[in-house]
């Protein structure tokens, strides 16, 4: 599970799949696609960007998976028992093969697993929950937890390395799995090569190769597709050229839900933030469906909260800020933030990154806001720069985007009082000793339909007290050239679906 953010502008095109041109002998059944930068490793253990962990899940399988709702369902695990509020034992399947040849048993599971406390600390919270990990034959293998902990399956959507294998240098750069396509070769700058594994669980695919080229520029992307050379690109294009895309001849479009959040976070430790009345009002001043039609193309839909409406424990009743202006002022008079010389009740500093769409939406927010008297200062640092300073609390106001969503027990990381830089990412300094308590009772309690009902609360008391303003979930979006069968879309934007698309030349 990835507890990551990116900013905006690079999120939505984080994900961009297309072709290699025609001069490189493609074969009938070979997809060529494209991506725009190197992945950062594709060690299933290490990987926390969204690119690595999207080619890592065509690499790798865990324990379990997520559906498109978020659901955990069996992926190497066939079953699983829950032996105790404290115990949890794993059948696996029988006959899976590693790319190099040798059956995955319950030692790798181990060792996976094990080994994470000294390479992985993005796994710190599931560590922290583990007391052992105790093989009983070659296929079981039981989990035993300090007290109890809900979401333990999420955290076991880690792919399973070979014990044989997975200490050596160089594991992330030419790694083995057992997955649907296994590794052939890494071009730094160049492309990911993948091809068909015959011998998959799951059944081969029916595209014998996948090539990932690196392409960074998007409008090289645009052309490629236009010129016919790319079957598949999945959301690489800026907004203001997906409208184009859909008059090109021999491209079909489509588009789906999306777990990714988008949102206006603030620093509660400020004078001014820190009241309510305040937050409230920059809400109310917000036109979120002027951005997301202006800026996003409607590429977007509102966002209620952190989780988007088709995840399980969504909850849709809760109370919501529509665009009023004249509410806004209301409040901000209520505040004590009376209209002073120049129209201008206080100042404020939006800090974004040098993206130009991180730009844009900036510059809309500080239109927006002073309509009701607040100044922004807009100030943009390149991404290191940028992300230091959010990690770190230096901020009043920013956008980021949280992606890889999966449990509920995210809102922990993000909003309990204990999750305080460094140990968590409530950046803002959001502390509220209900939802605390809250988050807590999530954690622990094991059957379903209690934890809904704790966290259909949670969102409730978040949407009131205002943390974050949330903006939208973006849409999840394809294009591919008409010989393209079989693709979906899952709103995680998972590159597995690839597995189940054949080409159609006829």
């Amino acid at each position: 599970m990835r507890h990551g953010l990116l900013p905006f502008g690079i999120a939505i095109v984080l994900l961009g799949l297309g072709a290699c041109g025609t001069g490189e002998g493609r074969s009938a059944a070979a997809v060529v696609a494209a991506i725009e930068t190197n992945p950062v490793s594709l060690d299933p253990r290490v990987a926390t960007d969204a690119l690595s962990l999207h080619i890592t899940g065509l690499l790798f399988n865990a324990l379990v998976r997520a559906d498109d709702h978020l659901r955990v369902v069996p992926d190497l695990a066939r079953r699983w028992e829950q032996a105790d509020d404290r115990t949890v034992i794993f059948h696996l399947r029988q006959g899976v093969q590693f790319h190099h040849g040798r059956e995955l048993t319950a030692d790798d599971v181990r060792f996976t697993f094990e080994s994470l406390e000294t390479i992985a600390p993005a796994h710190t919270p599931l560590l922290q929950e583990v007391k052992e990990i105790r093989v009983l034959d070659r296929y079981r293998v039981a989990f035993h937890l300090k007290r109890p902990f809900a979401p333990l399956l999420y955290h076991l959507t880690v792919g399973i390395v070979p014990a044989d294998l997975a200490s050596q240098a160089g594991f992330g750069q030419a790694p083995v799995g057992t997955g649907p396509f296994r590794f052939t070769r890494w071009g730094q700058n160049e492309q990911v090569e993948l091809e068909a594994f015959p011998e998959y669980f799951g059944g081969s695919p029916r595209i014998t190769k996948l090539r990932l080229r690196i392409i960074p520029d998007a409008t090289i992307r645009f052309l490629e597709l236009k010129q016919g050379n790319i079957d598949l690109l999945l959301g690489s294009l800026p907004p203001e050229i997906v409208s184009l895309v859909d008059s090109l001849p021999g491209v079909q479009t489509a588009t789906g839900p999306s777990s990714n959040y988008t949102y206006l976070g603030f620093n509660l430790r400020d004078p001014i933030l820190a009241d309510v009345k305040v937050r409230r009002a920059i809400a109310h001043a917000l036109d979120r469906k002027g951005l997301i039609a202006h800026l996003l193309r409607g590429q977007a839909t509102a966002a209620t909260g952190l989780l988007f409406p088709q995840h399980w424990a969504y909850e849709p009743q809760v109370v919501t800020f529509p665009f009023d202006p004249e509410r806004a002022r209301r409040l901000l008079d209520e505040a004590g933030h009376p209209v002073r010389k120049g129209g201008v009740r206080f100042a404020l500093t939006f800090k974004a990154t040098t993206g130009e769409l991180s730009r844009a939406i900036a510059e809309a927010i500080q239109f927006q806001l002073a309509q009701v008297g607040i100044r922004i200062e807009i100030r943009s640092y390149e991404w290191g720069t940028f992300y230091a300073d959010i990690k770190s609390g230096n901020f009043q106001l920013y956008v980021l985007t949280w992606v890889g969503i999966t449990d509920p027990d995210y809102y922990q990381y993000v909003f309990h009082s204990d999750s305080l830089p460094p140990l968590g990412a409530n950046r803002g300094y959001y502390q509220n000793s209900e939802v605390d308590r809250l988050l807590l009772r999530g954690r622990r309690t094991s059957d379903t339909g209690g934890r809904k009902a704790t966290y259909s609360r949670i969102q409730q008391i978040l949407a009131e007290d205002l943390p974050y303003i949330s903006l939208w979930h973006e849409l999840r979006w394809v294009a591919y050239k008409a010989r393209i069968r079989g693709f979906s879309l899952m709103p995680g934007g998972d590159f597995t679906p690839l597995k189940d698309v054949w080409l159609d030349d006829h």
